[in-house]
């Protein structure tokens, strides 16, 4: 079974950040927030993004892209769920942490 999480937060990341994934609120991996382009003119200009891919000890698949501009930060979660659990949806959490300035 195949599932997307999506998510934004409106606070420009301009130090970077973490995105921290949870499976039944616990830590399984961290995803670094890239800094936008401050500088650019246009917000189509300071899009930086990130991807990652890894599994959790049970062998489930994500994938993970995160978009930071001067706007804010959005990511995309997308899982593939090695035994088709309807319940791993549920288990699944995201928060970010930008860095301080």
């Amino acid at each position: 079974m195949k599932f997307t999480i999506e998510g934004n937060d409106c606070m420009p990341p301009l130090s970077g950040g973490y995105l921290i994934i949870l499976l039944d609120n616990k830590e399984i991996h961290v995803v670094s927030v890239p800094s936008p382009n401050i500088f650019a003119d246009r917000h189509r200009d300071s899009i930086s993004e990130n991807h990652d891919e890894f599994e959790d000890p049970d062998g489930n698949g994500f994938a993970i892209s995160v978009w930071s501009s001067n706007i804010g930060v959005e990511w995309q979660l997308d899982i593939t769920s090695k035994n088709n659990k309807e319940s791993l949806k549920d288990r699944i959490g995201v928060e970010y942490r930008p860095n301080d300035f």
